[in-house]
Order: structure tokens, then sequence, then C-alpha cells
């Protein structure tokens, strides 16, 4: 089974329901976010379509996504996903993404960490991989403290919301 249910001391990792549209609405929609990530523009009801699709080939894809949510109040404070694969090398990168009145809580490290770690040990992947828009200082440390190291850095990869571009940093993790 693909993204199976994961759990720290505070968060509950979990596949997505309909019912999650509103906080993954509220996440592609904030312009804080998009200072840092270019989310697609979808209406509301494209992205639960989104979220439908995703729901329905849960247990096929290996591009396992989980939404993240609060143990104590089963609010949603994120999500986290496997973005690409690479089987002839057997990695994979991960993104995730936390809605901004929830930064600076340690969620997304402690997610990024429990999911590295299923994808390493469980999935047997050599290598995780993770990278984040140069001026996103927040998420680098993020990175760091789910134990990763920085691997390196391309200029001039991202674009970001104002038509400028910004370099990339690359982070990797393995056992």
């Amino acid at each position: 089974m693909y993204s199976p249910k994961l759990e720290t001391e505070r968060l509950v990792l979990r596949r997505y329901k309909e019912s999650d549209i509103d906080a993954k609405y509220e996440i592609i929609t904030d312009k804080k976010l998009a200072k840092y990530i270019k989310f697609p523009n979808l209406t509301k009801e494209e992205e639960l379509e989104c979220i439908k699709v995703w729901i329905k080939e849960a247990d096929e894809s290996k591009y396992e996504k989980w939404v993240i949510e609060k143990k104590d109040t089963k609010e949603v404070v994120g999500n986290i996903d496997v973005n690409t694969i690479i089987k002839k090398h057997n990695y994979c990168n991960v993104g995730y993404t936390i809605r901004y009145d929830y930064w600076g809580n340690g969620y997304a490290a402690e997610a990024l960490t429990i999911v590295s770690d299923y994808l390493l040990k469980e999935r047997n992947y050599y290598l995780v991989e993770c990278s984040c828009n140069e001026l996103n200082k927040q998420s680098s440390k993020v990175m760091l403290k789910a134990g990763f190291k920085k691997d390196g850095y391309i200029a001039n990869r991202r674009l970001n919301s104002d038509g400028s571009y910004s370099g990339v940093e690359y982070y990797s993790k393995s056992l």
C-alpha cells in the first residue's frame, strides 16, 4: 500500500480526503507561500478534481501523497509528496508545503523526517532528495533539521511569482 498512515508525537500523515479541499486550496492561493513556490492557477473545483484523482489512484501511484494534520486538533497544516522517482538510480524527490500560519512550529521537519525515513527504510530508496528556492531560508533549515545535507546550488532555476528567477538549493538524505 502506498501512502500509508504515518504518525509522529504531534502529527498524523494520511491520505487525502475530499474534505481536505479547503485547506489545500488555502495553500495554493496563499500569496505568502507563492513568494517561494509557483502553484498552478486552479479553481477550487479543479483542485477538488485533482484530490479525487489522488484518492482514486492512492493504491496504485508510487508518487505517494500525504496530508499533514495535527494529532490533537485534526487541523490540516500542510502536505508532503513524492514528486519525482528516478528509478534507474533508485532515488526520489520529496516536496512539502506548510500553511503559512503554521510556520515556525517544527511541523515541516517532523513530517519530512518521518516520510524520508519511511522512503529509505520501507520503500528501499537509496536516497531522498529535496530542493527549495534559495530565498526560502526557512525551508533550508527544515531540510537540515530533518537530517538532510546540502548537495549543491544551481542559479536561476526557479520562476518567482514576480517574474524574476531564483537559484535552487538541493539537499539529500540516505541511510
